[in-house]
């Protein structure tokens, strides 16, 4: 895992940019980063790798001066050293992958602590067999971090108010698995089941509850004809908040269709009854028929599609729908865009527009990428939030030495509730690498983060830093 995704040179203070929809991270690969900051290239570049097994280890060490480096309402500036540390195992064959990610930074020299501190540390386990008509996978997480600097895309995405959040600690772990069976044959099923578990620690914060989610699916394919393939499906999702939080338990059971209605025009249809329990803070029970349709179409640069979708809601806005026009295209051998344009409303609350975008154009010696997120989510209050996501990033190679560096971020949380409370951050970071050796690097930047709330005071921090960075690779 790589730095230079939160702060511009390796860390494990991760964010990162995505796809639209939110089907996976957008990374940059610059050939002169690969010997500066080896473990976010080096394991995103493996897929392409032969079966075997690889390797890689990759370890910082750096002096940094902050203002605020807890972002905190109140803090003292402080100068400090900071260890990152990360390995990655990939062990690939035709038919088995196994991977394993693993590290944590040390934050050494701390004015108000007597000690070293680890930060930041995550685990991570995979493991995954297919066949061509069957395959199983399995998942291990686990990752440890502060409440008020740090956190993920994916937390912020079921969670909105993980921006302004008071001084503690947050773990999150969890298992998953999934299979299949049948998946060319006239029948076929396949499951799926994620368990996750979000602790707190050393906060007085009443809004940072703890919670638990377990969500499952299965799903029973008929293969009528090559062009149509029918489903039965059923869920079920346990969210269960602590303290002051409401709980919710969902059921649903449906069916869908596949349908090609040409080699370039295809569609998806599927509906399912759903009951939604509710207790803790708020009790009550919500149950209707959930249903969506969808459209695409092949173009010659990409494609295009249309989704319709209303589903039933767990709070008082009722019913919430939500219609999206996709478009994925090849600008040219350099740029890639896909978009989504759309929107979303209830039965008591009005429009909102919705709009994704995920853009990338690669420099002949950098990449500049930009890509846009929105998407509604419910939080442990039972309170809908409108969750926007904007990152954009710039690199580019100075020389075959060095590169320089910019990346800015904005979260944005935006409640549809009566008694609403907005909140934001806003990151901007630039970094410099040189390449001192083959196997050593120069890494230094600065970075500003801004994180403003309707009901609390604004919190700002800047940040310089500047050290040395070692990759090593293992690759038989």
């Amino acid at each position: 895992m790589s730095f230079w995704y939160r702060n511009g040179v390796c860390s494990n203070k991760t964010h990162s940019h995505r796809h639209i929809m939110n089907t996976g991270r957008a990374r940059h690969k610059v050939g002169a980063f690969a010997a500066l900051c080896g473990i976010g290239i080096a394991a995103h570049a493996q897929e392409a790798l032969p079966p075997g097994i690889t390797a890689s280890f990759d370890v910082t060490q750096r002096l940094e001066y902050s203002d605020n480096p807890d972002l905190e309402v109140e803090d003292d500036p402080d100068f400090f050293g900071r260890t990152i540390l990360a390995f990655d195992l990939e062990s690939a064959t035709p038919l088995e992958n196994f991977t394993l990610s693993l590290g944590t930074d040390i934050e050494e020299g701390r004015n108000d602590r007597s000690s070293v501190d680890l930060t930041n540390s995550f685990v991570r386990l995979g493991y995954d067999r297919a066949t061509r008509n069957a395959n199983i996978g399995t998942s291990l997480r686990y990752r440890e971090s502060d409440t008020s600097s740090s956190f993920f895309d994916d937390d912020f995405d079921t969670d909105g108010r993980i921006i302004n959040q008071d001084s503690g600690t947050r773990q999150n772990y969890g298992f998953g698995l999934t299979g299949a069976v049948g998946v060319e044959a006239p029948i076929g099923a396949s499951f799926s089941l994620d368990y996750s578990e979000l602790r707190y620690s050393g906060t007085e914060d009443p809004d940072l509850t703890d919670r638990s989610t377990l969500d499952t699916s299965a799903q029973i394919n008929f293969r009528i004809d090559p062009r149509i393939i029918a489903r039965l499906t059923t869920k079920y999702r346990d969210f269960d908040a602590q303290g002051n939080g409401t709980s919710r338990e969902t059921t649903g059971f449906g069916a869908g269709v596949e349908l090609e209605f040409s080699p370039t025009l295809s569609g998806d249809f599927a509906a399912s009854y759903d009951s939604i329990e509710r207790s803790g803070d708020e009790t009550g029970t919500d149950d209707g028929v959930s249903f969506s349709a969808g459209l695409t179409q092949d173009l010659t640069n990409g494609t295009i599609g249309a989704t319709f979708s209303s589903d039933v809601s767990s709070n008082d806005d009722g019913r919430r729908s939500f219609f999206t026009i996709d478009r994925t295209m090849d600008l040219s051998k350099r740029a890639a865009l896909s978009y989504s344009l759309g929107g979303t409303s209830s039965e008591t609350s009005s429009f909102e527009p919705l709009v994704n975008v995920d853009y990338s154009y690669a420099l002949p010696t950098g990449q500049l990428t930009f890509g846009m997120s929105q998407r509604v989510n419910t939080d442990s209050d039972n309170q809908e939030q409108v969750n926007t996501t904007l990152n954009a990033g710039y690199q580019q190679q100075i020389n075959s030495l060095s590169s320089i560096g910019a990346d800015f971020s904005l979260f944005d949380r935006n409640e549809l509730g009566e008694f609403a409370d907005d909140g934001r951050r806003v990151s901007l970071s630039l970094s410099y690498q040189y390449a001192l050796t083959r196997d050593w690097g120069l890494v230094s930047g600065v970075s500003h983060t801004l994180s403003t709330s309707d009901n609390e005071a604004d919190r700002s921090s800047n940040t310089v830093f500047i050290g040395l960075q070692r990759n090593f690779s293992w690759n038989p």
